[in-house]
């Protein structure tokens, strides 16, 4: 909701309020977003709070308002880039600096920079951000600080330790089918800018910096992104905001200029990458899920109606119809995905099975070993301690000075845990290729003893 918000107060401020009605429906129903707004991982909260630091800007530099309002705004800039930094570290201050930037050299108000109150909002940003990282250090000492930076943002910037490696291009199609229904809108919404020397209409005022700026929001994390040595596909949801805003710009202008082969082409072509994401999600989810592909087009099938929005729209020539009924195909496909797909697929996770219906068995203040198989989740399922081990530079003395009994690793790295900790182990559990064991003793029930 958070996000769908500050999406609109964006619309607002930069095109008007029914841009920004168009950009809420949108950010409503955009697959990545709203896929990952149930995710448990911390970069829908990282997106939503660089996007109020971003909007912050906007209103301070591209929004009406007497000075003294305009330095408000710019506080709030500042405070939504320290609660990114507490979300999800340095990105927190990257992701905004490098679209404002870009923006201010750009736009050639490099001079602005000194406008920004960097002393004031500085000290606002060390009020909020510096009392949980003086308090985690103060906790857990330089090790917090080197996993935190050196390790989680750093190396995983610059190295492949984290094995997620991809090409320059990865984020492309994650981006375009992450838009999904609006693909085509936010493609149609960067070629319009590009093609235009002017960067819009000269009878919109702001037009030509709104533009500018949400392409440097765009372009500028997208490039970001795609020279990092490790990829995922949420890394770029902090860019979704700004291609939202660019599809709904696009749609509000046909809305004004209607142009029939153009939103022919737009309401067929979505019709077509829909049947292409049916064909290909069939085949894939039901492999991945071991499920019947009856069962997948079911769940899938209320993408069905993004492809009778199209046939409507072929008769009734109303793109706000075709806007309805594509939205309301993305609601009824989530609703269906939430109630009958996700429970299946969370049932299908390993790490979740084993760590959380095995591990009642542990004495309290028992660690958990990681052997070469790590997941943010196995925190919070496990419920303890967890000790990453990696053969290739760790000792297993440590290991073994803990106490530590069970270890959650591959089938893959069974005869390999044997030979390091010189122990026998009894397999507890076994699922999708990963395996819980007890080391140093024999328990009751099927297991395989090694």
């Amino acid at each position: 909701m958070g996000f769908v918000l500050v999406t609109m107060g964006l619309g607002v401020t930069l095109y008007g309020k029914r841009t920004a009605l168009v950009a809420g429906v949108l950010a409503s129903t955009a697959l990545q977003p709203v896929v990952y707004s149930r995710a448990a991982v911390p970069d829908m909260l990282l997106s939503f709070f660089v996007a109020v630091s971003l909007y912050g800007f906007v209103r301070a530099f591209l929004g009406p308002g007497a000075p003294k309002q305009r330095r408000r705004w710019l506080y709030l800039m500042y405070a939504g880039s320290a609660l990114a930094f507490l979300a999800k570290g340095p990105l927190g201050v990257i992701l905004p600096g490098i679209t404002v930037l870009a923006y201010l050299v750009l736009s050639g108000n490099t001079r602005k920079i000194l406008s920004l109150s960097p002393v004031s909002g500085f000290l606002l940003f060390l009020l909020l951000a510096a009392p949980w990282y003086i308090y985690m250090t103060t906790l857990h000492g330089g090790a917090f600080l080197e996993e935190h930076f050196l390790q989680r943002n750093l190396q995983r910037y610059f190295t492949d330790k984290w094995q997620h490696p991809g090409p320059v291009y990865y984020f492309l199609p994650v981006v375009f089918a992450g838009s999904f229904p609006w693909s085509l809108c936010l493609c149609a919404g960067l070629v319009k800018l590009f093609r235009s020397a002017a960067w819009g209409s000269k009878n919109e005022k702001n037009f030509r910096h709104s533009g500018l700026f949400l392409l440097c929001w765009f372009i500028g994390m997208l490039l970001f992104f795609s020279f990092s040595s490790s990829k995922l596909p949420n890394y770029v949801l902090p860019l979704y905001p700004a291609a939202i805003l660019l599809a709904a710009r696009c749609l509000d202008e046909l809305m004004e200029r209607s142009s029939p082969s153009r939103l022919l082409a737009l309401s067929w072509g979505t019709s077509l990458i829909t049947l292409a994401l049916l064909a290909t999600g069939v085949s894939i989810l039901s492999r991945k899920l071991h499920e019947p592909p009856g069962t997948i087009l079911l769940w899938l099938s209320p993408l069905g109606v993004i492809v009778v929005g199209a046939v409507v729209f072929h008769f009734k020539r109303s793109l706000k119809l075709w806007l309805v009924i594509c939205s309301a195909g993305m609601c009824l496909l989530l609703a269906v995905v939430t109630g009958f797909a996700i429970p299946r697929i969370e049932s299908l996770q390993a790490v979740r099975t084993l760590s959380s219906e095995n591990l009642d068995r542990l004495t309290p203040g028992e660690p958990l070993v990681s052997f070469r198989v790590w997941a943010p989740s196995l925190l919070f399922y496990s419920k303890t301690r967890v000790i990453r081990f990696n053969p290739d530079t760790d000792s297993w003395e440590k290991v073994a000075a803990t106490g530590a009994r069970w270890v959650l690793t591959r089938d893959s790295e069974l005869e390999l845990l044997r030979r390091i900790s010189g122990a026998g182990f009894d397999v507890i559990h076994r699922m999708g290729g990963k395996v819980l064991v007890l080391l140093g003793e024999k328990v009751g029930g099927p297991t395989n003893n090694y």
